[in-house]
């Protein structure tokens, strides 16, 4: 295949241009296997975050299916429909939540970690006990939206920071849609929850850092959750 290197600042709208290009030029044929996420991020010279978001918008489109354990396929023998105006619409929408996504970025991480170190055995049972509401809903078939947003919250406060307390309850209406966005997704409650378990076990076992990397990883998946919700709003 035929890659060129991203130099865009939206790189992953680079990554899924060139994909399409390649299903419609018959490189990519039906059936063929793509290469892993960390190889495809290793040719197009980005972040494995944007390949993941890359295969979330084309996987929505029904370009390539993805295979738990077993990769990822191309799935369409040609394309009927012109992709650009569908992703020209999930940029728009999505460049409207860049500065809530960007805010959730530089702060949240950092309030898992401080709460990791300076939870107390109280907030922990909080924390633990708005998982199992979580659970019970996502059971019932019900969205875990109010419950995913106190859960974010216990955790700020678990991280013992008046400002930062401050600062994410002044936030909570600015972000909102964003929790909205990708809890509505397919798969997005029960995916919220598995990303909210990893954060609380590494709260529980004081290991500062695990923390803060399972919420970047939990707030890499919410973005790629909300593309795929407004790719799902645009079909």
């Amino acid at each position: 295949m035929k890659i060129k290197t991203i130099k865009k600042t939206r790189v992953y709208e680079e990554v899924v241009k060139q994909l399409k290009e390649l299903i419609a030029n018959g490189e990519l044929g039906p059936g063929e296997k793509l290469p892993s996420e960390r190889e495809l991020a290793k040719q197009f010279g980005v972040s494995r975050v944007s390949i993941r978001q890359a295969l979330t918008v084309l996987e929505t489109l029904g370009l390539i299916e993805r295979k738990i354990g077993g990769g990822t396929f191309s799935v369409a023998e040609k394309l009927d429909f012109d992709i650009d105006p569908v992703l020209d619409t999930i940029i728009k929408n999505k460049d409207q939540l860049r500065e809530p996504l960007e805010m959730r970025r530089i702060l949240e991480p950092n309030l898992a970690q401080l709460a990791a170190e300076r939870a107390t055995e109280e907030d922990i049972r909080i924390l633990e006990d708005s998982l199992r509401k979580q659970k019970e809903l996502i059971e019932k078939g019900e969205l875990i939206i109010d419950e995913d947003s106190r859960f974010h919250y216990y955790l700020a406060k678990a991280a013992n920071n008046e400002i930062a307390l401050k600062i994410v309850e002044v936030m909570h209406d600015m972000i909102w849609q964003t929790r909205e966005k990708s809890i509505k997704a397919a798969q997005g409650s029960e995916l919220s929850y598995r990303g909210h378990q990893r954060i609380l076990r590494a709260v529980k076992t004081r290991n500062g850092e695990k923390a803060f990397d399972a919420m970047l990883d939990h707030l890499e998946e919410v973005e790629a959750l909300i593309m795929k919700h407004l790719a799902e709003d645009r079909n």
